[in-house]
């Protein structure tokens, strides 16, 4: 998104869910690989929020493509996100 923002005028992502998604009434619970049985995509989220090392950071990701969409023109959809 960095080198997106920097070339184009504007940015649209399709398919990533926000930050709050995995705590709002009725989301899909999914595979977190579409190939791989085990945990969904929200228990693989929390996992990697929460790990005193290492991983990665998926919710706090989503929280920092936010406020970029506040300055820059980035439109999420499938889910469509909020941006306030």
């Amino acid at each position: 998104l960095i080198l997106a923002m920097d070339a184009c005028y504007g940015i649209h992502v399709y398919g990533m869910i926000n930050d709050t998604y995995c705590k709002s009434e009725g989301f899909h619970k999914v595979p977190y690989h579409y190939y791989e049985p085990g945990r969904d995509e929200c228990e693989e989220y929390f996992l990697h929020e929460n790990a005193p090392y290492g991983g990665h950071r998926f919710i706090t990701e989503k929280k920092v493509f936010a406020k970029w969409a506040k300055k820059h023109t980035i439109i999420f959809t499938h889910p469509n996100w909020t941006v306030s």
